[in-house]
């Protein structure tokens, strides 16, 4: 029962984190604002976090969980790679769409990793995104496609790539419709790309 109840407060502390992320920024957001977010008292959250870094890799793991989640929900069968791509980047941009706060927060727990010579943290959150795809990848793709491992791992990261250059032209100036056409042609580019990956 009390590992049930510690659990439950970490997760709290997680879910207010984020709030109090959202609200302050990573860099300057202190641990009693995210234990007033989350209403526990500060040593609480201590306990279950040693540190803000510590508490930034938590919410890290919960924002990659949650992603996951909704790219793989999002995931039926398939014919093949090229109609995986087409789901997957359509559904990437919806779950951006959705969470354009939070999107904010993993931009700047990149930058505060880098700054705070904590680069594992920023690579771990590169590295998780690159996984999700590539195993959606090798799970869709078929002898047809031609795609091995290596070939679904490049093809991921080149999908990162685009959906994360799409979203910052987003978040700093929003447009329905030149989004929509961003992922359109990104979806033909890593058709393309896919086909050249072909062994």
């Amino acid at each position: 029962m009390a590992r049930v109840k510690g659990e439950a407060t970490r997760a709290r502390v997680i879910e207010g984190a984020l709030r109090a992320l959202a609200a302050h920024g990573v860099a300057t957001v202190t641990t009693r604002q995210i234990a007033a977010e989350c209403g526990v008292p500060l040593a609480t959250l201590h306990y279950h976090f040693a540190s803000k870094s510590a508490l930034l890799q938590a919410v890290l793991e919960a924002m990659i969980g949650d992603m996951t989640e909704s790219l793989r929900a999002e995931q039926g069968p398939s014919a093949g790679l090229a109609e995986c791509l087409a789901t997957l980047l359509q559904a990437a941009w919806r779950f951006a769409e959705r969470t354009r706060a939070l999107q904010i927060v993993q931009y700047e727990l990149t930058l505060y990793a880098l700054r705070e010579q904590a680069s594992h943290l920023a690579e771990r959150q590169y590295e998780s995104y690159v996984a999700v795809y590539r195993g959606i990848f090798l799970a869709a793709a078929t002898p047809a496609d031609g795609l091995d491992a290596a070939g679904c791992d490049a093809l991921a990261r080149f999908v990162l790539a685009g959906i994360d250059g799409l979203l910052l032209q987003d978040l700093a100036k929003p447009d329905p419709a030149r989004a929509a056409q961003g992922i359109a042609a990104l979806t033909a580019a890593a058709k393309g790309y896919a086909a050249s990956l072909r062994v």
